[in-house]
């Protein structure tokens, strides 16, 4: 087996190929996400700001794991609460204090049972338009959910910066 999900054996065509390629876009951002927290040096880092106004990779791993928890609700919940959802917002980069242990446990967590629900989808469903935000705007499940790991991806390269960064501060 390939180190990184992104290099697994494709195994699948079609319909099912777009839904194997999503699901390894989810792992990959999780390999991601653990090896930048695998080379964050001390717990300090997790809330380290490397300038004003430049969220610490801790605000990065809650906004990360908020705005998937969202995108994630308007895929595949039945009736989210665009307003509620749009609250939630806000608290993303407002630092929790969260242990490094109790945030990477949560990602995991979070992607673990995301990737159960994509895999239980059945196929058809993957192109049902989702009603998005408060303007309720109609969108592909496909593209909700590619949407996710795409902005998770990013932000998932912010962190591995963020550890270098620190790295070469305190050095």
């Amino acid at each position: 087996m390939a180190s990184e999900p992104w290099l697994e054996i494709d195994q699948t065509e079609g319909i099912a190929a777009r839904r194997e390629d999503l699901l390894k876009g989810l792992r990959q951002v999780q390999y991601w996400i653990d090896e930048a927290l695998a080379q964050m040096p001390d717990e300090i880092m997790l809330w380290w700001e490397p300038a004003t106004g430049i969220p610490s990779m801790g605000a990065r791993l809650q906004h990360i794991l908020g705005a998937s928890r969202r995108l994630a609700t308007y895929a595949l919940a039945a009736n989210p609460d665009a307003e509620t959802l749009a609250a939630e917002a806000h608290l993303d980069w407002t630092p929790q204090g969260l242990s490094k242990t109790i945030l990477a446990q949560r990602l995991r967590d979070f992607f673990t049972e995301l990737i159960r629900q994509v895999e239980a989808l059945p196929e058809e469903a993957m192109d049902e338009r989702c009603r998005v935000g408060r303007k309720q705007l109609p969108v592909r499940r496909w593209t909700i959910l590619h949407h996710l790991v795409e902005h998770a991806a990013y932000h998932s390269g912010q962190l591995i910066l963020l550890v270098r960064l620190y790295e070469r501060q305190v050095s």
